[in-house]
């Protein structure tokens, strides 16, 4: 990449934005591109595979539903449909 813009216009020009990273030293640099960056899940100085399964997962575009998050707390109700019920027997 040229420079940063480049960058972040290649990472967005895909159909799928499940997980991106950046590598850098910048404090400014990582708090625009994780503003900029269209991805579910963003790193900083960090690789983009492995998850804590205690936050919600998910991305954008293709990469997901864009309605749910799984995992975490978001987990129970992408997994769970709730239904209230009175019964009286």
């Amino acid at each position: 990449m040229s420079d940063f813009d480049e960058g972040v216009a290649v990472a967005n020009d895909v159909p799928y934005g499940l997980s991106a990273s950046i590598v850098t030293n910048d404090h400014m640099e990582a708090n625009r591109f994780i503003n900029e960056v269209e991805s579910g899940v963003v790193k900083v100085n960090d690789k983009t595979t492995s998850l804590e399964l205690h936050v919600p997962f998910g991305g954008f575009k293709r990469s997901s539903s864009e309605t749910w998050r799984e995992q975490g707390d978001a987990g129970l109700d992408f997994c769970t449909i709730e239904k209230t019920v009175y019964n009286s027997y």
